[in-house]
């Protein structure tokens, strides 16, 4: 009867003491990357250039940031009333697991849309995601104005002295 106490003893200390040190369990939604805060974009050759820093914190101040890809927000405003509520929509998806269709220099991502239409106005926000699927909060917007490509010069009239040179 003894030996069984013991064991008995023994078992319930194991099982509450456990190993290491103790602290509140974190859910995952809490464990996402601070927001972006320096989302930009440039105009190149015909398409938009977005550009951004892959967060190193969590909101919650630990490191690394929980990041396995970002999300790309777009959203199009055709009556030219940007702080109008409307729908974002999922423009991109880029994996930092496999990187095609981004380029990733050091801890900056630069990814370029070409599906834009003149006259629309469009916003962009970026959102990270960890690897259970929760994102984080949404960067800051970037708003841009899609016009038509500038023309062509036209060709320069010869000058007196260019065509007495050419006869």
């Amino acid at each position: 009867m003894m030996q069984k106490t013991v064991l008995i003893g023994l078992v319930v200390i194991i099982l509450t003491a456990g190993c290491g040190v103790k602290t509140a369990l974190t859910p995952p939604d809490v464990l996402v990357a601070k927001a972006i805060a320096n989302l930009q974009g440039s105009v190149k050759e015909g398409s938009l250039v977005l550009t951004w820093s892959v967060p190193q914190a969590n909101k919650d101040g630990s490191r690394p940031a929980d990041v396995v890809r970002f999300r790309v927000l777009r959203r199009e405003e055709l009556k030219g009333c940007l702080e109008c509520p409307g729908e974002f929509k999922v423009r991109a998806e880029l994996d930092l697991r496999s990187p095609q269709g981004y380029l990733r220099e050091d801890n900056t991502i630069t990814w370029q849309d070409k599906d834009l239409k003149e006259g629309v106005s469009y916003i962009y926000r970026v959102v990270s995601v960890n690897h259970w699927g929760y994102q984080s909060a949404p960067s800051n917007d970037f708003v841009i104005t899609w016009g038509a490509a500038p023309a062509s010069p036209a060709p320069a009239a010869p000058t007196d002295t260019q065509q007495k040179q050419g006869q």
